[in-house]
């Protein structure tokens, strides 16, 4: 059952999503948030759909059409951002979760995931490396995480998720939000990290090739590799930046969940 939902946010305002609940479930399911991204929206997801009909989980497809649809899922300090991460993490899982039908529930923190694609992959590490007691498991497809510092003419610079004041980009700002602040700060609890990126993904227009997705994706399964509490499972697969990839990397991510 596929719904279309909406609720006011104390930090945020209006905030719609998708629910989507199984036809049949016996006993608590697995719950994946699914971020989608820069420029896109909920309905972005229609290539994994009916996959995810097949599956008994519960999957909740938020919008999120701030800063011009290039909010990064962060808190923004500029002067027009907004408290994106706090409305998710606080605001929508408590949300959607309370609105379930009597007799489906979320099978706990192990299953539930936050996954999401390009800028909302960074979202999916933000999350996931933040918030470990929400989300046991975070995919990152392609994500849009750059170390140290997103290139020139990159959405990250150009629409206020990490800027300060009248600043649209403030480079320290990126860097306390991005991912190798927050797997230098992770404590745990254990936290399953999925990776992935295809190998046909190009380098940003005049960027070099180092701060392709490919490259990034891979550092940072370095670096969380060498973090106490991860677990990571990085692969490559067969595309460029789109559902080619996204989409059998999400169901290989998902299997999992069903296998304890």
């Amino acid at each position: 059952m596929l719904e279309q939902r909406s609720f006011v946010s104390p930090a945020i305002g209006r905030l719609e999503y998708t629910l989507l609940i199984p036809e049949r479930a016996d006993g608590p399911v697995p719950i994946v948030y699914l971020l989608h991204g820069r420029g896109d929206s909920a309905e972005s997801w229609a290539p994994v759909i009916d996959d995810l009909r097949a599956l008994p989980l519960i999957a909740v497809l938020p919008d999120a059409p701030w800063s011009d649809r290039g909010g990064y899922y962060v808190n923004s300090a500029h002067r027009d951002g907004r408290p994106v991460e706090t409305a998710f993490t606080r605001d929508l899982v408590a949300h959607a979760e309370a609105q379930l039908p009597d007799g489906l529930a979320v099978a706990g923190r192990a299953s539930r995931v936050v996954a999401g694609y390009s800028m909302g992959g960074f979202g999916a590490l933000r999350f996931g490396l933040a918030h470990p007691e929400l989300f046991g498991r975070a995919v990152a497809l392609s994500p849009a995480a750059y170390d140290p510092e997103p290139p020139a003419g990159s959405s990250a610079r150009e629409h206020g998720a990490f800027g300060v004041g009248d600043a649209l980009y403030d480079a320290d700002r990126y860097r306390a939000l991005g991912q190798r602040a927050m797997l230098d700060a992770f404590q745990g609890p254990p936290l399953d990290l999925v990776l992935a990126a295809g190998d046909a993904e190009q380098p940003h227009p005049g960027a070099p090739d180092a701060l392709a997705i490919g490259p990034q994706t891979a550092a940072i399964a370095r670096r969380a590799r060498a973090t106490p509490a991860i677990t990571v499972h990085a692969r490559t697969y067969p595309g460029a930046h789109d559902f080619t990839v996204w989409r059998p990397a999400l169901l290989d991510a998902l299997r999992p969940l069903f296998l304890r």
